[in-house]
């Protein structure tokens, strides 16, 4: 995915793909459903970059810092993905819905992979606080009021925060 959510349209997507545009709705009933299936996609193999280039990190909290600056850095490098991940997770189109919550699933594994020794109950209140921080950050970015540094910054201040004793009040 080159351009922009927005601008794509289905007929360029069978033409670029040299299929009738009757085989592409065969396939996919809506752009929103095409484009879920292409964040699935695009979910894996950042999973699978994770898993061939393992976290150096010894520590959990240096582990999550890795994988999740990754996945900014990722961002960071087609942003049009997160901008089409924003308009997918409100779609109503039930199969594109399918594939939101597979495409969840996938980067998930990717996150929480650092957690397993952890109970799970904590694991998957860090799980979700980390990526409601990567998620707001990342909007921010996309419509320009925190730069992409800013975003790493508070990836990682939040997991710091998380892997620290509790602040002492003054």
């Amino acid at each position: 995915m080159r351009h922009e959510y927005e601008s794509i349209q289905m007929r360029e997507v069978a033409d670029h793909a040299g299929v009738a545009l009757g085989t592409l709705y065969r396939y996919f009933g809506s752009k929103e459903h095409l484009f879920a299936a292409a964040l699935v996609k695009w979910g894996a193999a950042l999973r699978s970059r994770v898993q061939q280039a393992p976290v150096l990190s010894a520590d959990v909290a240096g582990q999550l810092a890795e994988i999740y600056l990754r996945a900014i850095d990722a961002f960071e490098r087609r942003p049009q993905f997160f901008r089409t991940l924003i308009a997918i997770e409100s779609t109503t189109d039930t199969y594109a819905r399918d594939l939101w919550a597979e495409f969840g699933a996938v980067t998930r594994g990717s996150f929480h992979a650092p957690l397993a020794a952890f109970d799970p109950e904590q694991a998957e209140a860090i799980s979700d606080t980390l990526m409601q921080v990567l998620h707001g950050s990342l909007r921010a970015w996309s419509n320009g009021t925190l730069t992409i540094d800013g975003a790493r910054h508070r990836m990682a201040r939040a997991i710091t925060l998380i892997f620290s004793p509790p602040p002492t009040a003054s």
